[in-house]
């Protein structure tokens, strides 16, 4: 069963990563996107991403295929949302989520290398200290509620993606976008198969790895959790292969300390904010709004908050100036 979910990790991820290559998937870019362009065609990929995520996962949840994660007791609101804006703000800081960053290791960025060694550190680290948990979703809720909202919700965001003809016209795109949300509904049902229903979550994936070195870390070596490790080697395998049948491969590092710091303190954020928040950009935001978590909104909130003033930051010349000029721009709107 252990190689069952290392090649369910190694194929999903490489499918994941060659796809997120493909179309330059990125939340980070999307953001920014609407901010300077307005250009909204990498927000449609990410909406259309979650929409088929959300309906392929809830149909193969009302077919029986896969067990939903239980919520637990108590929910840590405070922490889930400042975590997501730890998480956004470091994504700004490190040009990009988690995922970008597996995807960009795959292209021949050795930034990225530097950014997933100290996210997961710091994720294991604060694994470690507070524990992690999937998200909480809505198990007790009347299943006609449930189909209600998946219809809604899943339904709505496709229809919302796909109703602008710019965006429907790069097939590519949307066909990239499909792929990637069914593959996180694809990764709900390996991982009920295996009987340890997980999520596709880098963050936490990442900290696991860290903590696999460990014997007495006290890591659940699940196979669910076993299957996100061999995931973060497969996305950047299939965007090294979408990279040379492109031939787009070409290293990358760190131009001056500047970039160094700020890609480190970003990788430090994105690791502890992953953890508080109880996912990442696909932990929650593609995996969790999935499964209908009702922390997912929470979290997506706060990283599209962090990544807002991160980004704002950029432009004011720091911290403070830049929240400043986020929440002024927000006012305005």
């Amino acid at each position: 069963m252990l190689i069952s979910a290392v090649l369910f990790g190694l194929v999903l991820g490489a499918i994941i990563g060659a796809a997120a290559f493909l179309i330059n998937f990125c939340v980070l870019g999307a953001v920014a996107d609407i901010l300077f362009a307005t250009d909204w065609r990498r927000m449609r990929a990410w909406m259309l991403a979650a929409g088929i995520a959300l309906l392929g996962t809830q149909s193969l949840s009302a077919a029986g295929l896969i067990v939903a994660g239980q919520p637990d007791t108590a929910v840590p609101w405070r922490a889930i949302l400042a975590g997501g804006v730890m998480f956004g703000y470091g994504m700004a800081l490190a040009g990009g989520c988690l995922n970008r960053a597996l995807v960009r290791l795959g292209a021949g960025s050795l930034k990225s290398l530097v950014i997933l060694a100290v996210a997961g550190l710091t994720a294991a680290a604060v694994q470690a200290a507070a524990g992690a948990s999937v998200p909480a979703t809505l198990s007790d809720t009347p299943q006609v509620v449930t189909w209600v909202l998946a219809i809604l919700v899943g339904g709505g965001l496709t229809a919302l993606a796909l109703a602008d003809s710019w965006f429907r016209q790069g097939w590519r795109d949307v066909l990239g976008s499909i792929v990637i949300g069914l593959c996180i509904a694809l990764a709900w049902l390996a991982t009920t198969w295996l009987a340890d229903p997980t999520p596709v979550n880098f963050a936490q994936s990442a900290g696991d790895l860290f903590a696999l070195a460990a014997p007495h870390a006290g890591l659940d070596r699940g196979l669910g959790r076993m299957l996100g490790i061999a995931l973060l080697a497969g996305v950047p395998l299939g965007a090294f292969l979408a990279a040379v049948m492109t031939r787009n491969l070409g290293f990358e590092t760190f131009t001056d300390r500047g970039e160094f710091a700020r890609n480190i303190i970003g990788g430090i954020l994105m690791g502890a904010g992953g953890i508080l928040a109880w996912g990442d950009t696909f932990g929650q935001g593609l995996s969790g709004l999935a499964m209908l978590s009702v922390t997912a909104p929470v979290a997506i909130l706060g990283m599209f908050l962090g990544c807002l003033w991160g980004i704002r930051a950029f432009e004011a010349g720091g911290v403070w100036p830049g929240l400043k000029l986020a929440v002024t721009q927000l006012l305005k709107h």
